[in-house]
């Protein structure tokens, strides 16, 4: 009697999904936190650390520690804490409170020719003419004008260390023309330039996060020809823009962070006020730069074809 063949086992080539499956569900539970941390304010941070903590808090492997063991708070000023100047990057929450913080305490100053919104760009300080004075043709800041620039100043300071913020100059239609301004494009470029060096100078804001732009005449608040309209068109904007417009400015945060050849690896003095100069948290400032390059480099180079093949690969753990 013939001996009944024995069938071959076969190859089971797609054991790897397995693994594939469990790495996305990982990967979406990691997208689905840092969701949740863009959205929260600061106070529910400490909630969220608490959960995660208890969450960690058994252990996976006999004999070790929890992974959580040593961790420090993210809210305290230990090593390993999210600084405000990181919060200040990350949360959109962030953002918008401390935009709205500074529209409330500007409308409560109720200072006459001040005054700020919020709209699709950022938050937006408009200082007309009767708050911030130029000299007829000139891009001067008049003296009467430095007490309310340092009341918007200092309110922006308080907030922001590293949002890119616009100063842009705006003229009346009426034309100029002088040796040092030809056009009203010079002269509201210099109006703008002038404020931009006045909040350096006397504030400490890192260069690094300004742009300053002249629109001359051709954004008018009002079409009136009155004096009273021209004077509301000759004003200078400063414009606190969303973080995820940064990059359609020329400006990210690599520029934002780069430091001077002849100076050491130091944060400006926002950063200072913000971690109320506490050395731990500055240095997790200085290494969050560092990284951010370091990320940025990478994703920068992934348009490489090298990296394009290597990325259309299988990864390794799955082969």
């Amino acid at each position: 009697m013939a001996r009944r063949k024995k069938h071959e086992d076969h190859e089971n080539l797609e054991r790897w999904l397995v693994s594939y499956a469990d790495f996305m569900t990982l990967l979406f539970a990691t997208f689905v936190v840092l969701y949740a941390l863009s959205q929260i304010d600061v106070s529910d941070f400490a909630k969220l650390e608490e959960a995660l903590k208890k969450a960690f808090q058994s252990n996976m492997f006999d004999g070790q520690e929890s992974i959580l063991d040593n961790s420090n708070s993210i809210l305290d000023g230990t090593s390993g804490a999210t600084s405000p100047i990181m919060l200040e990057y990350i949360s959109p929450r962030y953002e918008a409170d401390s935009y709205a913080e500074i529209k409330k305490s500007i409308d409560e100053m109720d200072l006459d020719g001040i005054n700020a919104e919020i709209d699709e760009r950022g938050l937006v300080i408009r200082l007309e003419d009767n708050a911030l004075t130029f000299k007829s043709g000139s891009a001067q800041i008049s003296s009467d004008s430095i007490v309310p620039l340092n009341a918007v100043a200092k309110l922006i300071k308080e907030k922001f260390a590293i949002h890119i913020i616009r100063v842009e100059g705006h003229t009346d239609s009426d034309p100029v023309s002088n040796p040092v301004f030809p056009s009203n494009w010079e002269l509201s470029s210099a109006r703008a330039s002038s404020v931009v060096r006045y909040l350096i100078n006397n504030y400490e804001f890192n260069p690094a996060i300004f742009i300053a732009a002249g629109y001359a005449d051709t954004v008018p608040v009002t079409k009136g020809t009155s004096q009273k309209d021209k004077q509301k068109n000759r004003r200078v904007e400063i414009v606190i823009l969303k973080n995820k417009l940064r990059n359609t400015n020329s400006k990210n945060m690599s520029t934002l962070s780069s430091i001077s050849s002849n100076k050491k690896t130091s944060v400006s003095q926002a950063v200072k006020n913000l971690t109320g100069n506490d050395e731990k948290l500055m240095k997790n400032v200085i290494d969050f730069r560092q990284t951010y390059e370091k990320e940025t480099n990478r994703i920068d180079n992934m348009g490489d074809t090298t990296n394009t093949r290597r990325m259309q690969q299988k990864p390794d753990f799955l082969e």
